[in-house]
């Protein structure tokens, strides 16, 4: 006869990995399998890996999450598990539609802590709540949230730069609409635009430049394949001659990825969330997709 729930929840012991897993789902949300087992186990065997997820779905510790278009399962915190390890947890539910998104920008976020670019983050839902709270739902609306919020450092200084990911190609109002609220904003070293092709790139940099101009903060943007590829190495177009990352911000050796990089987010200032009419030539002289 198979245990209640209840027998299996009192009999089940949680180990000092386990806290740390609830400690890393706090900082980034979720987990794929395959992370869990290179940021927490130790790059193990998967079917140990899986064997000891599946304990604590069972106790009600985690939760599966399923849809990403590689069948990958994602892995987030209940709030037993939550209250256990005394962490935030993060968020209780996870769009479908926003999904395949969510991962990638984990993913991008792992590549650039690891690789010492980003030394702190603030995840969109995270400022979200901030703006929430002080705002209200009706002053929340209409502002504008990034995908997160970077920190890096230039010249002994931290600052902070606004991270948008970009996978497929918003309409032109949306976009236009994104576009200004962010030619109204302060605060910002540089809104970085990670696009998977070329074509999405020119459209956003063409919007940017369709009707506004200033030197407050940096626009850039990038191949999402070339900075996961090698963040250090992937170019930052928007000026001339463009700039490599490694270039343009200072490096800070970080753990490496497979050790669980930097997982602490320092303080990040929030900037209140303020360009001439001029012609600007595509980033690529021919789009390709």
């Amino acid at each position: 006869m198979m245990p209640s729930s209840t027998f299996y929840e009192v009999a089940m012991v949680i180990t000092d990995r386990d806290l740390d897993l609830f400690r890393k789902l706090s900082t980034y949300g979720i987990l794929s399998t395959k992370l869990v087992g290179n940021l927490v186990f130790n790059s193990i065997a998967t079917t140990t890996v899986l064997r000891r997820l599946r304990c604590l779905e069972e106790g009600f510790y985690l939760k599966r999450i399923l849809g990403l278009e590689s069948q990958e399962t994602l892995w987030t915190l209940t709030e037993k598990a939550a209250e256990l390890a005394e962490v935030f947890m993060p968020k209780r539910h996870w769009s479908k539609t926003m999904l395949e998104h969510d991962f990638k920008l984990l993913n991008l976020r792992l590549a650039l802590e690891g690789s010492g670019v980003s030394h702190s983050w603030l995840p969109e839902h995270e400022i979200r709540s901030s703006v929430f709270k002080k705002n209200g739902i009706r002053g929340t609306k209409d502002k504008l949230i990034p995908d997160g919020l970077m920190g890096i450092e230039v010249d002994g200084k931290r600052l902070s730069v606004a991270i948008e990911l970009e996978l497929t190609l918003k309409n032109k109002d949306k976009l236009k609409q994104i576009v200004r609220k962010y030619q109204d904003t302060g605060g910002l070293h540089a809104v970085w635009y990670i696009a998977p092709t070329a074509s999405i790139l020119n459209a956003v940099f063409q919007e940017w430049h369709k009707g506004f101009g200033s030197d407050r903060f940096y626009f850039y943007a990038s191949l999402l394949d070339q900075v996961m590829k090698n963040p250090l190495e992937a170019k930052l177009m928007g000026e001339k001659p463009h700039r490599l990352v490694r270039e343009a911000w200072t490096v800070i050796p970080a753990h490496p990825p497979a050790q669980g990089v930097s997982i602490l987010n320092e303080k990040i200032i929030e900037p209140k969330l303020e360009l001439t009419i001029e012609n600007h030539t595509p980033f690529f002289e021919t789009v390709s997709c």
